[in-house]
């Protein structure tokens, strides 16, 4: 398997970090709900664009989370933080179930549907993968990534012209590639319920009130079945600045 090209800042720790569907290293860099400037002054932060952007990637997340050993291989970490959004908290969670001697601590921000509420979502993906051609993305595509809103409006009064910044960088893709990461995303789940009860690993579960297309309910339910987790609920800018912090101390108590 041939590795992505990797972003490596700071020193501390091993935190891999795993961006969401239509995300890159460049819009996590646009807008993160965790500052990944802030958190790479107390580890060492690792990000990568999942199979390198390419548009005959496989992006199914077992694959993906192959991907994701074969980096932590190629660097000889054999322990890492792992941390995420959406389609990245999926991969941190595969990787805990499949490789728990493998992980010290997660830190999954607003976690995707799953398991019976993600057949919906299944479907919109097969759809949206079977009308994507090899020279263009459907009009409705096009519109969908324009009215995502799940950059908080908080986060934008305070960076205005963010989510432009946001939809240009999730529109620069070649257009096979989102064929491909939708079929990956169609054939995908979280692992099953009884499986992430078994992880054990210190959690740190962030999500935001009103983000429908990674609802409330989906965190709360990974907060009750992880033992040894917490969850803050982000809902203005105060509360942002907080998780910072909040981010920085539960590192600081990973051993």
């Amino acid at each position: 398997m041939n590795l992505p090209q990797l972003t490596i800042q700071g020193k501390g720790q091993p935190f891999i970090w795993l961006h969401g569907m239509l995300n890159s290293v460049e819009s996590d860099s646009v807008y993160s709900l965790i500052d990944l400037e802030q958190l790479s002054k107390a580890v060492s932060l690792v990000r990568y664009d999942f199979c390198d952007k390419s548009a005959d990637g496989d992006y199914s997340w077992d694959a993906l989370t192959d991907e994701l050993i074969n980096v932590a291989d190629s660097l000889n970490l054999n322990q890492m933080i792992l941390g995420g959004t959406s389609m990245g908290v999926a991969i941190s969670l595969h990787a805990a179930v499949r490789f728990p001697e493998r992980v010290k601590a997660l830190v999954l921000v607003t976690p995707p549907p799953a398991w019976e509420n993600r057949n919906g979502v299944k479907a919109v993906y097969q759809k949206i993968a079977s009308k994507v051609t090899q020279s263009s993305i459907p009009d409705f595509l096009r519109r969908m990534i324009q009215l995502n809103q799940d950059l908080p409006e908080f986060f934008e009064q305070q960076n205005p012209k963010t989510r432009q910044r946001l939809i240009e960088c999730r529109l620069g893709f070649a257009p096979k590639y989102y064929s491909q990461i939708y079929l990956g995303g169609a054939a995908s789940d979280l692992p099953a319920r009884h499986l992430i009860a078994q992880i054990r690993k210190p959690t740190l579960i962030v999500a935001l009130p009103d983000d429908v297309n990674h609802p409330l309910e989906m965190a709360e339910e990974l907060n009750s079945l992880i033992v040894n987790s917490e969850m803050v609920v982000v809902s203005n800018h105060d509360e942002y600045m907080n998780l910072q912090k909040t981010v920085r101390d539960f590192i600081d108590l990973v051993p």
